[in-house]
C-alpha cells in the first residue's frame, strides 16, 4: 500500500511541479524570497481582470500601465528609473511620453512642428487664435444640465474635504452628505469619461508644440523688433509696457514689454519680454476655452496668483501652459492650478530660478483624464499644497512634477481633516500619488521626478510614493540627503489594489513614518521602498519597513551603507506577513550590506523567517508588546430615546468616523438584538457596494450566524429550486450569502454550498468552496466528509487559472481531512502561486504521521531541487516527529542544495531542536546548523536572546 501510495505521490509532484526560477531583483532579495519559497510569479496582485470573479472590484478604466504593475509588481524596481530618464528628455518628448503612460500615442503634426513666426508675429498669433476659436469644444457636447453638473462638482471628486461633509455632529446628515458626495464623484467620472479623449488629448499636444515653438523663438530674440513700438497700456487689464494687445471676437492677447508689468484677468496669450511681473489671474467664464491659454515670460521675478480654479496654467477640457525662463517666481494657485488639467493638459515649464509653487487640492502637476505637469530645471524650490496635488494622477490621468536640480522642499499645508480615522490628523493624497473612485474606477498615476538635491518631504496620511484603488503612484529621486516624513499610509505603500513606489538612490537619507508605510502592502496592494546607496535611518511604528498586511506585498531593500532601524511594534514589521482571506500577506525586508544597527540587538549579519508569509534578512517575528492608546478624542453621545429604523441602525453601524464610535456600538447592538428581523433586513443589502456596509453584515454573521443561517438556507433552497438563477437572486447575491455563510462558521448550510459547487458561475463556486472551508465540521459526519472532499479533490484536478479559487480549494481540503486528500495536497505543493503552495503544507502537516510515514525515505525524489516547491515542503514538515525528522535528514544531500534552501532548512532545525529537547537530536541539528552558517555566512536569528 506505501509503496503504491509513493508512486502516486511521485508522479503527481513530477507532472505538477511548476518550472519556474526564482527572479532576478537583487541579490538579497533573491535569495529572501528563495528562503521564504517565492517564485518570481508569486509577487502578483491576484486580480484577473477578465475574470466574472472580478465583477464586482470596481476597476472600470483601469490604465494599462497600472495593470501591467499590478500584474507584474516587479517591475516597480525598474519603473523609476524609467522615470528619471524622462528628465534628461526635450520638453515636447517628455509630454509625449506621459501621454503614452495613459495609453494615448501622441502623432507628430507636421504643420505645427514647421510653424514659425512671420515678420509680423503679432498678426500671425491672432490669426491662429481666431482659428482654434472657430473649433467647437468638446465640452458644448454635454447638456446645459451636464455642463452645470460638472461646473459645480468636478473639483470635489479630486479632494477629500471631510469637515465639510455637511453637519459633523448628527450622525444621519453625515452619511447623507457622504452617500451623496460618493453619487455625485461616481457621476462626475462618468461624464468626463464620454469625451473623446484620444481626439482631445492630441488637440492639446499639438497646441504644446506650438506654444514650444513659440517659447523658444521668443528666446531667440524673435518678438525683439515689437519693443521698438512699445506703449504704455491704457487698458484696464494690463499696467506697464504694451507692444501688442488685441481683445476682440472672444480673444485676448497681450505682447509686453521688458520692464514690469501687471496682468488683470483672463488672457489667452501673453508674452512677455521681461521684468518683474505680476498676473492676478481669472479663470474663462465658461470655464473651458477652444483656444490654449499660454503665458510665456522670459525674464524676471515674477508673480502668479490667483483665487480661482483653473486660472494658473490649468486645463479644463483644453490646454494651459506656463513657459518661464528665469527668475525667483512665485505662482499661488487654488483647486487645479499650477499645473494641471482636467480632461486635457496643464503645463507649467519653469527654467531657472528659486520658485515656490503654492496650491489647494488637484493642483502642482495632478491631472484628471489628461496629464498635468510642473517642470523646474534648477534652483531651490517650494511646493505647498493642501491634498491631491504635488504629483497626483486620478482617474485616467498622470500628475507629475520633475525638477531637476536644487535642494527642494514638499510641504502638505494641511486642511481636510482624516475623519474617518483620526481627529487630529489630515488627507494629504500628495506627493507622487495615485487615487481612484472606489468603489467604481480605477485611479490614475502620480509621480515626483527629483534628479538631484537634499530634499525635504513632508506629509500626513497617504502620500509619499503611495496609491489607493487600482492606481499607481511613485517618488524617484535620485541623490541627495534627503529627508522623507509622513503618518499613515505612505513612502512605498500601495492600499487597496494599488501599487506605491519610493525609490532613493544616492544620499544619507531619514525616513521616518507611524505605520502601513515604508514598503508596505495593504489589501491586495504592492508597496516597494528601494534605497540604492546611503547611510540611511528608518523609523517607524508598526506595518513597515517590508510589511504585507490584508493580502498586500510589502518589499522593503536597501542595497548600500550603515543603516539604522527603529520600529516599536518589531512583531510586525522588517519582513511581516499576516493571514487574511484564508492565505497571507508577503512581507520581505533586505539589507544587503553595511554594518547595521537596530532597536533590538542581534539582527546585524541574520535572517528570520518572521511568520508563515514573511522573512527577514540582513546579508523576526516578536511577541507584540503593550502600548498605550491616544487620546480618545471627542464622542458625540447617543440619543437613546429616539425611535429609529432598521435602516437607520444600520447607517449607525457602518459609520467608522471615531466621533460616532458611540453611535456605531449603539446601532450595531440593536441589529443584533433583533436577530430574527436583522436576519431578514440584510437581505436587501446582499448586493451593495458600500465596503462599510459589507463589514457591518460579517461582524452580524459571528453574533447572529444562527439565524441567519436560517434565512440564508431558504435562500440558497429557492435559488437552486429555480429554473432560472435571475427569477431569484443574481450571482452577486448568492455569492456573498456562501461568504456570510462562511464567517457564521454554521454547517446549517453545509448541503447547499456542496451543491452550489456545481454553479456554472465561477465566482459563485469559489464562494462556495471558501464557505466549506470555514464551516464546522461535525467529525462524525463521515458521510458528507467524503462527499466534500471528493467533490474538492475533483476541483483540484481541473486546470483553473483563477489563483483565488485554487488557494481556496487548498484552504478548503484541510477541513476534510482523509488520507485520499494527500496526493492531492501534494500535487497543490507544486502550484504557482505561494497561497496554494503554504496552505497544502500546512494541510498536509496537519495530517501528522499519516504522511510522514507514507513518506518515509522518499524525499530526494518528491520534490525538485532549488524551486520554491522544496521550501514548501519544508513547510509540510512543521509538524514532523522525532522519528520522521530523522529519516528526513538521514536522506537530505546537503551538498546539492541551494543557499535560500539551506537557510530555510536551518531554521526548521532550529525550530524542532526547540521543539523535541532532546540531545542527539539538539546535537546534530546544531552541526547541521553550522555548517549551513559556514557555508551561507548567514545565521538564524536567535528569538530567545
Amino acid at each position: 500500500m506505501k509503496t503504491a501510495l509513493f508512486a502516486i505521490l511521485t508522479i503527481v509532484l513530477m507532472i505538477s511541479s511548476f518550472v519556474n526560477t526564482y527572479s532576478q531583483l537583487h541579490p538579497s532579495l533573491d535569495k529572501a524570497l528563495e528562503i521564504r519559497g517565492l517564485s518570481e510569479s508569486d509577487i502578483s496582485i491576484p486580480v484577473n481582470f477578465d475574470d466574472e470573479m472580478s465583477a464586482r472590484a470596481g476597476f472600470k478604466l483601469i490604465l494599462p500601465t497600472v495593470r501591467d504593475f499590478m500584474t507584474n509588481p516587479k517591475k516597480s524596481f525598474t519603473f523609476p528609473d524609467t522615470l528619471l530618464s524622462y528628465a534628461g528628455l526635450p520638453y515636447d518628448m517628455l509630454i509625449s511620453r506621459l501621454f503614452a503612460l495613459i495609453d494615448f500615442n501622441t502623432a507628430e503634426n507636421k504643420i505645427i512642428s514647421k510653424s514659425r513666426l512671420s515678420h509680423e508675429p503679432n498678426e500671425f498669433l491672432t490669426r491662429y487664435y481666431l482659428r482654434s476659436s472657430s473649433a467647437k469644444n468638446q465640452f458644448e457636447n454635454y447638456s446645459r444640465e451636464e455642463r452645470n453638473f460638472l461646473k459645480n462638482k468636478v473639483l470635489s471628486v479630486m479632494s477629500d474635504p471631510g469637515e465639510d461633509r455637511g453637519d459633523n455632529s448628527d450622525i444621519f446628515r453625515y452619511n447623507a452628505a457622504r452617500d451623496s458626495s460618493i453619487a455625485s464623484s461616481k457621476r462626475v467620472i462618468e461624464l468626463l469619461n464620454k469625451a473623446d479623449k484620444k481626439k482631445l488629448h492630441q488637440k492639446c499636444f499639438d497646441e504644446f508644440k506650438f506654444m514650444l515653438a513659440l517659447f523658444a523663438e521668443a528666446k531667440n530674440g524673435k518678438l525683439k523688433t515689437l519693443l521698438d513700438d512699445s506703449y504704455y497700456s491704457d487698458e484696464e487689464s494690463v499696467d506697464g509696457e504694451l507692444c501688442y494687445f488685441y481683445d476682440d471676437e472672444g480673444i485676448t492677447i497681450a505682447i509686453g514689454g521688458d520692464g514690469p508689468n501687471r496682468y488683470e484677468g483672463y488672457f489667452d496669450l501673453i508674452v512677455d519680454m521681461g521684468g518683474n511681473d505680476v498676473y492676478s489671474l481669472a479663470s474663462s467664464e465658461d470655464s473651458y476655452s477652444n483656444s490654449p491659454q499660454c503665458i510665456i515670460d522670459l525674464a524676471g521675478n515674477d508673480l502668479y496668483e490667483s483665487n480661482e480654479d483653473f486660472a494658473i496654467a490649468s486645463a479644463f477640457f483644453g490646454s494651459s501652459f506656463i513657459f518661464d525662463s528665469s527668475g525667483d517666481d512665485v505662482y499661488k494657485g487654488a483647486g487645479t492650478s499650477v499645473g494641471s488639467a482636467v480632461c486635457g493638459l496643464g503645463v507649467i515649464i519653469d527654467e531657472g530660478g528659486n520658485d515656490i509653487y503654492r496650491g489647494v487640492n488637484h493642483s502642482l502637476g495632478a491631472a484628471t483624464f489628461g496629464v498635468g505637469l510642473v517642470r523646474d530645471n534648477s534652483g531651490n524650490d517650494t511646493y505647498i499644497a493642501n491634498s491631491n496635488s504635488q504629483g497626483f494622477g486620478m482617474t485616467g490621468g498622470i500628475g507629475v512634477i520633475t525638477d531637476i536640480t536644487g535642494n527642494d522642499s514638499y510641504i502638505v499645508d494641511a486642511r481636510s481633516l482624516d475623519i474617518g480615522r483620526y481627529e487630529d490628523h489630515y488627507v494629504s493624497m500628495c506627493q507622487g500619488y495615485g487615487e481612484g473612485v472606489r468603489p467604481y474606477y480605477a485611479g490614475g498615476i502620480g509621480a515626483i521626478i527629483e534628479a538631484g538635491g537634499n530634499d525635504i518631504y513632508n506629509a500626513d496620511i497617504f502620500g509619499q510614493g503611495g496609491a489607493y484603488w487600482f492606481a499607481m503612484g511613485c517618488i524617484a529621486d535620485k541623490s541627495g540627503n534627503d529627508k522623507y516624513n509622513s503618518y499613515q499610509y505612505g513612502q512605498g505603500a500601495g492600499i487597496h489594489l494599488a501599487v506605491g513606489i519610493l525609490k532613493d538612490y544616492e544620499g544619507w537619507d531619514f525616513y521616518s513614518s507611524n505605520g502601513v508605510s515604508q514598503g508596505c502592502g495593504h489589501d491586495y496592494g504592492f508597496g516597494l521602498l528601494h534605497d540604492l546607496k546611503g547611510n540611511d535611518n528608518y523609523s517607524a511604528y508598526s506595518l513597515s519597513q517590508g510589511a504585507g498586511n490584508a493580502n498586500g506585498i510589502g518589499i522593503f531593500l536597501d542595497e548600500d551603507g550603515r543603516d539604522g532601524y527603529l520600529n516599536k511594534e518589531p512583531g510586525n514589521t522588517r519582513g511581516y506577513g499576516n493571514s487574511r482571506r484564508e492565505y497571507g500577506s508577503i512581507g520581505l525586508f533586505a539589507d544587503a550590506s553595511g554594518e547595521d544597527f537596530y532597536s533590538l540587538p542581534g539582527f546585524d549579519s541574520s535572517f528570520a523567517l518572521s511568520s508563515m508569509w514573511g522573512l527577514f534578512i540582513d546579508d523576526a517575528h516578536y511577541p507584540e508588546s503593550v502600548t498605550g492608546t491616544s487620546s480618545p478624542g471627542y464622542k458625540i453621545p447617543v440619543d437613546s430615546s429616539a425611535s429609529y429604523t432598521n435602516d437607520e441602525y444600520l447607517i449607525m453601524a457602518k459609520t467608522i468616523e471615531p466621533r460616532f464610535s458611540l453611535w456605531k456600538d449603539f446601532g450595531f447592538r440593536k441589529l443584533v438584538e433583533d436577530s430574527s428581523t436583522t436576519s431578514e433586513f440584510i437581505l436587501t443589502y446582499l448586493d451593495t457596494d458600500d465596503h462599510r456596509v459589507a463589514l457591518v453584515l460579517r461582524d452580524l454573521a459571528f453574533r447572529i450566524g444562527t439565524s441567519m443561517g436560517i434565512v440564508f438556507n431558504q435562500k440558497l433552497d429557492l435559488y437552486l429550486k429555480s429554473a432560472s438563477a435571475v427569477s431569484t437572486m443574481n450571482p452577486e447575491q448568492v455569492s456573498f450569502i456562501c461568504y456570510l455563510f462562511g464567517e457564521t462558521g454554521s454547517d446549517a448550510g453545509k448541503e447547499q454550498l456542496l451543491a452550489l459547487t456545481f454553479d456554472d458561475n465561477k465566482r459563485i463556486r469559489s464562494s462556495a468552496v471558501n464557505a466549506l472551508g470555514k464551516i464546522r465540521i461535525d467529525t462524525t459526519d463521515s458521510e458528507f466528509i467524503e462527499s466534500a472532499s471528493s467533490r474538492l479533490r475533483e476541483m483540484a484536478l481541473k486546470e483553473n487559472s483563477s489563483r483565488i479559487f485554487r488557494k481556496d480549494i487548498a484552504y478548503a481540503i484541510k477541513r476534510y481531512p482523509v488520507p485520499e486528500n494527500i496526493p492531492t495536497l501534494m500535487n497543490l505543493l507544486g502550484d504557482d502561486f505561494f497561497g496554494v503552495r503554504f496552505l497544502a503544507a500546512d494541510a498536509l502537516a496537519s495530517f501528522g504521521n499519516e504522511y510522514y510515514t507514507n513518506l518515509s525515505q522518499k524525499y530526494s525524489e518528491l520534490i525538485p531541487i532549488d524551486s520554491p516547491n522544496d521550501i514548501a515542503f519544508l513547510q509540510s514538515l512543521s509538524g514532523a516527529d522525532r522519528v520522521a525528522m530523522d529519516e528526513f535528514i538521514n536522506a537530505t544531500d546537503l551538498e546539492q542544495r541551494s543557499n535560500g534552501y539551506l537557510l530555510a532548512l536551518s531554521d526548521l532545525l532550529s525550530r524542532k531542536g526547540k521543539e523535541f529537547a532532546d540531545s542527539q537530536f539538539t546535537d546534530k541539528a546544531f552541526e547541521l546548523i553550522k555548517y549551513i552558517e559556514n557555508r551561507t555566512s548567514i545565521r538564524i536569528f536567535n528569538h530567545d536572546k
